[in-house]
């Protein structure tokens, strides 16, 4: 084998060196770029090897197989959209229920804006095939569905006089915020939060 030439071997270029955990937070960026760009299906140890631009040694350093890098890329992207969401809960009970939901919505899509990659797989994660992956989508569903629902029980409170079905208003209030989460990431020009917000509104009016 021919030697490699010391002009060759100093112009080759070296990968800074990391500390476990920043390698860990540049592999599950990597699987998170594979999964918006080619879906989840797509995520395997050479994909992320390539998008990070390291061997799949260094891979195997940090995670055994596949399964355990997309466990690990799911679980921090579900813990960071976990935290977004509890910092825009509404509160039963302050305000008016209408103006609570509306909050919600405006804090919900700069959330989406703030991270369009995580809510893009967040997103995808819903049409996946896998169940195991659904679920984890379906279990913040549920939290929020019975966040609406509290919101329309106290709107009925508020307004006894109005004939509500709380369970599927609560679920036209879910489909609502999560198709205009898809929506303004999709077509952000022709659907901007202001307009998405402008058009919830009115139909919140039957909220107090």
């Amino acid at each position: 084998m021919p030697r490699v030439a010391d002009e060759d071997r100093k112009a080759r270029p070296y990968a800074a060196r990391k500390s476990p955990e920043e390698r860990r937070e540049q592999l599950l960026d990597a699987a998170l770029q594979v999964i918006v760009r080619d879906g989840i299906h797509k995520v395997s140890m050479d994909t992320v090897s390539k998008e990070a631009g390291v061997t799949r040694p260094v891979i195997y350093g940090v995670f055994t197989d596949t399964n355990d890098l997309l466990r690990a890329s799911l679980a921090r992207e579900e813990q960071a959209v976990i935290a977004q969401l509890s910092a825009i809960m509404p509160t039963v009970g302050e305000g008016k229920p209408g103006s609570a939901a509306l909050v919600f919505l405006e804090g919900f899509l700069a959330a989406v804006l703030e991270a369009p990659d995580r809510w893009r797989a967040v997103f995808a994660l819903v049409d996946s095939s896998t169940p195991a992956y659904r679920k984890r989508v379906e279990r913040g569903r549920r939290v929020l569905i019975s966040v609406f629902e509290e919101l329309v029980r106290w709107a009925a409170i508020e307004d006894p006089d109005q004939d509500t079905d709380v369970e599927l208003y609560a679920r036209a209030l879910f489909a609502l915020v999560w198709d205009a989460g898809r929506t303004v990431l999709a077509e952000p020009d022709r659907f901007p939060p202001e307009r998405i917000t402008k058009f919830a509104r009115k139909l919140l009016r039957r909220l107090p």
